[in-house]
């Protein structure tokens, strides 16, 4: 069956698996059903193994020094994954590179499967900024200062062709965004400026009040304001149920 929307899914911060996507996508094809479960192409960007395997290591070399494992490694993982992924942002080896190089990886073989369709992204905890900061930097003209954005990719996608358009997510529709972590990354900046896209991108963030890892978005600024739908809900326990 031809497909007719892509799904592009990105995982959050933490010690995660590679079959995280699993739940997610079993439950939208209960949910939307077979018939048009078929019609939708889905990919998922796993950057945690530009990551994982070093944390791993430091955590094995700390753990006869430490206590409290759980909440230390809930940390350790966690916030690593932040702080690597703003770290040497410049540099073409960074993990903030190699993780936009896996989201182009996955926006490619959509496109080389079934062309420029419609885009939904669904972006977990970290994964929010990870996109949000692809977008960005994808925007930039003439281009970016950081990140895979900046000067030429030479892979020989014509600039403004259907295919370059496709990848720096012109054919974005909706963003859904969970237990969001922006503002841990942005609150010291000024102006705080939210990412721009295609006048018909809804973005949607769902956020927990009891979720000190999620926040909502429009408060940041009034460009967020007008761009970001702030959803409450109840997730469960918020960083409690995150560390049981």
């Amino acid at each position: 069956m031809a497909k007719t929307l892509a799904l592009l899914n990105l995982n959050g911060m933490g010690d995660t698996r590679r079959d995280y996507d699993d739940e997610l996508f079993e439950r939208l094809r209960r949910e939307v059903g077979r018939s048009v479960w078929e019609r939708v192409l889905c990919k998922s960007v796993y950057y945690q193994d530009r990551l994982q395997r070093n944390q791993a290591e430091i955590f094995g070399r700390m753990r006869e020094h430490i206590d409290w494992m759980q909440l230390r490694k809930f940390l350790l993982y966690g916030f690593s994954d932040a702080g690597c992924l703003e770290y040497r942002k410049e540099a073409p080896d960074s993990p903030y590179c190699e993780t936009q190089r896996e989201i182009l990886r996955k926006l490619d073989q959509v496109f080389d499967e079934a062309g420029p369709l419609p885009l939904i992204v669904v972006a977990q905890s970290l994964g929010g900024q990870v996109i949000s900061s692809y977008l960005w930097d994808a925007e930039q003209e003439p281009e970016a200062s950081v990140g895979i954005w900046h000067g030429s990719l030479g892979d020989g996608v014509a600039r403004g062709s259907a295919h370059d358009r496709f990848r720096r997510l012109r054919t974005l529709q909706r963003l859904y965004t969970t237990g969001c972590n922006i503002p841990l990354f942005v609150a010291g900046h000024q102006p705080i400026e939210a990412i721009g896209g295609q006048p018909s991108l809804k973005w949607i963030n769902f956020f927990d009040e009891d979720d000190v890892l999620g926040w909502p978005l429009q408060p940041l600024s009034p460009s967020y304001a007008q761009r970001v739908e702030d959803v409450p809900v109840n997730a469960g326990s918020g960083l409690v149920g995150t560390l049981g």
